[in-house]
């Protein structure tokens, strides 16, 4: 089943009255009108602007009244509504808060072959689909909104992860790259500060402690207030390790 609206210019002529002899109608007309193996129906009803529905299980049907507002009257009118728009507007949220999340940060591409495009719009969806998961689970958890991940903080935790989880440091794949090192994105918590994602700081892979000149940068450990040299050549961040202390680990597991 489905119902959708439809551009007339796509249909064979169908026999709709016209944007202009629509107009003359009151508000809240609607036309109905059926294909000839009874499969498809489609319904021209005038609110603000004629809209156009298509439809392959209902109608006009039972009709409803909503409230609309009238710029002429200045106020609230009643209205009314096929049972074609009522389908629609039950079921269009989804779709159009989906395009919506899609257009803030779609991955842009020059090419105009139709296979990139899909590959890239495809990887898009799986993003903005699993961003969706993480905010429902979220909701069922009691997370309140001012502590989830937004879109933006979710796409470069999601690309930290797969970009750095399990990789094993020195270890050069594919064609040489013109940066010396990878640059992790990471979201700072304090100005200056990054910390990587328990993804990565966990997985167990790559975790070596190196030296770092300088007077000593504060231990990213929570909790600890010393300062140290030592910094993890993979998650980038400075961790106490000495004979009293071994933050470098705790951090790490």
């Amino acid at each position: 089943m489905a119902t959708c609206t439809a551009r007339v210019n796509r249909f064979t002529r169908p026999p709709l009255l016209s944007d202009k002899d629509i107009k003359k109608k009151p508000r809240g007309f609607a036309e109905e009108i059926c294909s000839t193996d009874g499969d498809v129906t489609m319904v021209k009803w005038l609110d603000n602007k004629p809209a156009n529905l298509a439809s392959n299980f209902v109608g006009i049907g039972e009709k409803d009244m909503v409230k609309r507002w009238s710029k002429t009257e200045n106020r609230f009118i009643e209205v009314e509504r096929p049972e074609i728009v009522k389908k629609y507007n039950h079921a269009m949220g989804g779709v159009d808060l989906l395009d919506q999340l899609m257009s803030y940060y779609r991955t842009f591409i020059k090419s105009k072959k139709w296979p990139l495009r899909m590959i890239f719009h495809a990887s898009d969806l799986a993003v903005v689909q699993a961003y969706r998961e993480y905010d429902m689970d979220c909701d069922l958890l009691g997370i309140p909104k001012a502590k989830r991940l937004a879109l933006l903080h979710f796409r470069r935790r999601l690309a930290e992860s797969l970009v750095l989880r399990n990789k094993i440091s020195g270890a050069k794949r594919g064609r040489p790259s013109s940066l010396s090192s990878p640059l992790p994105v990471v979201v700072p918590r304090r100005p200056g500060e990054v910390r990587p994602s328990t993804e990565i700081a966990r997985d167990g892979i790559s975790h070596f402690p190196a030296h770092d000149d300088g007077c000593g940068t504060r231990c990213k450990l929570t909790g600890c207030k010393g300062k140290s040299r030592i910094k993890c050549i993979k998650c980038k961040v400075h961790l106490c390790l000495t004979k009293d202390k071994n933050c470098f680990l705790s951090f790490h597991t």
